[in-house]
């Protein structure tokens, strides 16, 4: 019998691989959009407790006109811009502090390449038809 009536007969040629090295940092790094909202909600809660502690002070004799979530509004301006602010010097630092601490480490690359594979039917670099496997 020949090769063809047994396809999976056929020898199956091996995958070949080529490795390469590579030195690379490894190391922490904050998520600065956590920092800058993180600071950003932390702003706004600062806020609400200011607010709400000195919105009965002795104002003596004066109206007060404003209401509470008028001047929350207010503030919250500041308090939000300045808490997402701190997050992101804090993010900063954290930054600054894990790339100092960086392990520079090699690593082997290796890539892979498999051999063509054929369907049944389909003609071979010889113009002569195949059999699947």
């Amino acid at each position: 019998m020949s090769d063809t009536d047994r396809p999976d007969e056929r020898p199956v040629p091996a995958p070949s691989a080529v490795t390469s090295s590579d030195e690379v940092t490894i190391r922490r790094a904050p998520k600065f959009g956590v920092f800058i909202v993180g600071g950003a909600v932390l702003g706004f809660i600062a806020t609400l407790i200011v607010v709400s502690l000195t919105m009965n002070l002795d104002r003596s004799g004066q109206q007060a006109t404003e209401s509470f979530g008028s001047l929350v509004g207010y503030f919250s301006l500041w308090g939000v811009t300045l808490g997402a602010f701190v997050g992101a010097v804090v993010a900063v630092v954290l930054d600054r502090v894990f790339s100092r601490r960086a392990a520079r480490l090699t690593a082997e690359r290796v890539e892979v390449e498999l051999p063509p594979e054929t369907v049944d039917g389909e003609l071979d670099g010889h113009g002569e038809p195949t059999a699947g496997r």
